[in-house]
């Protein structure tokens, strides 16, 4: 018997899906440092954000947000800063 790929039904019909009571805001707000996003880049890429960071001095994460701001996506501007505590 083949094994079912597809979500999980219950007895309404409707995909079932995971609890989402918290908003993604809450969510945020209560680890602190924001929503996880992971994405998939070619080798090349990454290795060029992090030579970059390296030779600026601040973080991927830093280079991500300023281009997802540059191209009109809203980040806080206290998010743009590199907040690796500093020695």
């Amino acid at each position: 018997m083949a094994k079912s790929r597809g979500p999980k039904r219950s007895g309404t019909g409707k995909a079932s899906r995971p609890s989402t009571t918290k908003s993604l805001e809450a969510q945020a707000k209560s680890k602190g440092s924001g929503a996880s996003l992971m994405v998939m880049v070619p080798p090349e890429t990454l290795r060029a954000l992090r030579v970059q960071a390296a030779e600026t001095g601040t973080t991927v994460r830093a280079l991500v947000l300023a281009a997802l701001s540059k191209a009109g996506y809203e980040v806080p501007a206290d998010e743009l800063i590199d907040r690796r505590r500093r020695t």
